[in-house]
């Protein structure tokens, strides 16, 4: 929805950094994300275990998703590559706690997610190279 023709026109013509993965690889990694969320919010949803710390994964997950949004607003809406890369930070902070709840009330859910933390490392170094090289 935020993307727009900033991925057509905006972002081809921006300086990409030599380790950047292809475009169907991130398109790729967009489904799974959200494949991943799902999962991860339907067995949080249906777990019948009350506890703080299913509440708190629940808004965690409420939050992730909020936040992928928001990033998608300030990359591509706002075409600001400096606030897309700042912002990754905050959401690979909620994701990191979010994980670590995870691994205290629903060890598979922590495992869904665990290949996304890897990605954010690399998205990080991708959004900074980006950044320093269009700067």
């Amino acid at each position: 929805m935020f993307v727009g023709d900033a991925l057509t026109v905006w972002y081809a013509g921006l300086n990409k950094p030599w380790y950047l993965v292809p475009l169907w690889f991130f398109i790729m990694v967009g489904i799974l994300y959200y494949l991943m969320s799902g999962v991860i919010l339907y067995r949080q949803l249906r777990s019948f275990k009350e506890s703080k710390f299913r509440k708190i994964a629940l808004g965690l997950i409420l939050v992730m998703l909020a936040g992928n949004e928001m990033w998608n607003y300030l990359f591509f809406g706002l075409e600001s590559i400096f606030l897309g890369f700042i912002s990754l930070i905050p959401f690979s902070i909620v994701v990191g706690l979010l994980a670590f709840v995870l691994r205290k009330v629903d060890r598979l859910s922590y495992r869904i997610l665990l290949p996304y933390l890897f990605w954010l490392g690399y998205d990080l170094l991708w959004a900074y190279g980006l950044y320093m090289r269009n700067m």
